[in-house]
């Protein structure tokens, strides 16, 4: 008795650790190597227990355990990871969207003609390629566009069911796969349709306006698609040409300015000049004898030397020093 309650025991030890096997297979990517496992799993369960139990009449464990590791090995493989959305299709897709269900969980051992998707919800960064646009009036600009986007969940059916074609069976490839087959091209053709309704010198005027008219429409073509952008840069540049004509332009406005307020400062010392010598000009007109009279006067007053007067014209002044 207790020979076969530790052989149980031992039994029931090493199935475990062959589901963790199975699991760690799994995550590695090698399905090949899981499904394998799972074959030899399989096998032990069936063919080294059977004959040493029946010796000792434990058929009813053996059952019990053989249909314990079953169930467990089939809800051990293919788990839908954590913030992804699975999709599951079934009959290889032959009847169309109606194939592809959403699905949470384990979902076991896939038979033939199944395939289990999982499509990423959380935020995705895309740099697409440089661009070149052309204004209406043939100006030539250079766009270098970055943005964030992230797939709108309750959409991974239909995201599965419409780009299945561009290889989308990884999970950690499958946006670098739609990006590089349909979102560049939706940025791509933006930039240069909307480029299309501004000339040059309102392209540079009013970039804001041109941003603004690409992200609403990549906004509604995204959607469409099943994803909702996030955020949206340009990186507008101008043809070398372009940017060298500013750059005169600018510094002759600098040096206009600077020019203006040099004559302003020139025209404030003028005017200030003229003011003082008009002033000088009245004070000079205006010393009559009356006013030497009174300044001849003021000046005895606060003088300290002591002052004789003689002839009331010419004074005397002692002690001058």
């Amino acid at each position: 008795m207790k020979k076969a309650l530790l052989f149980v025991l031992v039994f029931a030890i090493v199935n475990i650790a062959l589901l963790y096997i199975h699991l760690w297979l799994f995550r590695t990517r090698l399905p090949a190597l899981c499904l394998i496992s799972i074959v030899a799993h399989l096998l032990l369960l069936i063919l080294f227990p059977y004959h040493k139990l029946k010796k000792q009449q434990k058929m009813n464990t053996t059952t019990n355990l053989l249909l314990a590791g079953l169930l467990v090995t089939f809800y051990s493989c293919n788990p839908v990871k954590p913030n992804y959305e699975g999709v599951l299709m079934k009959n290889y897709g032959r009847n169309g969207e109606e194939d592809f269900s959403a699905v949470v969980g384990a979902q076991g051992i896939l038979g033939p003609g199944t395939e289990l998707y999982q499509v990423p919800m959380f935020e995705q960064k895309a740099d697409p390629p440089e661009v070149v646009i052309t204004a209406k009036d043939a100006g030539v600009f250079t766009v270098d566009p970055s943005l964030t986007y992230q797939a709108i969940r309750g959409k991974g059916v239909d995201i599965i069911f419409n780009f299945k074609h561009v290889g989308i069976k990884n999970e950690d490839q499958i946006m670098d796969n739609i990006e590089g087959a349909v979102l560049n091209n939706l940025v791509t053709n933006a930039y240069r349709e909307e480029a299309r309704g501004f000339t040059t010198d309102s392209l540079m005027n009013n970039l804001n306006n041109f941003e603004t008219a690409v992200e609403n429409r990549l906004k509604a073509e995204f959607e469409k698609k099943g994803f909702t952008l996030l955020s949206l840069t340009s990186g507008l540049k101008p043809p070398a040409s372009m940017a060298e004509a500013i750059e005169r332009r600018n510094n002759t406005r600098q040096e206009a300015e600077r020019a203006r307020n040099e004559l302003q400062i020139a025209q404030i010392a003028l005017e200030k000049a003229k003011l003082e010598a008009e002033a000088n000009r009245v004070r000079a007109a205006g010393l009559d004898s009356k006013i030497l009279q009174q300044q001849w006067i003021e000046a005895i007053r606060n003088t300290t030397n002591k002052v004789i007067i003689t002839d009331g014209r010419t004074p005397v002044i002692l002690g001058q020093q």
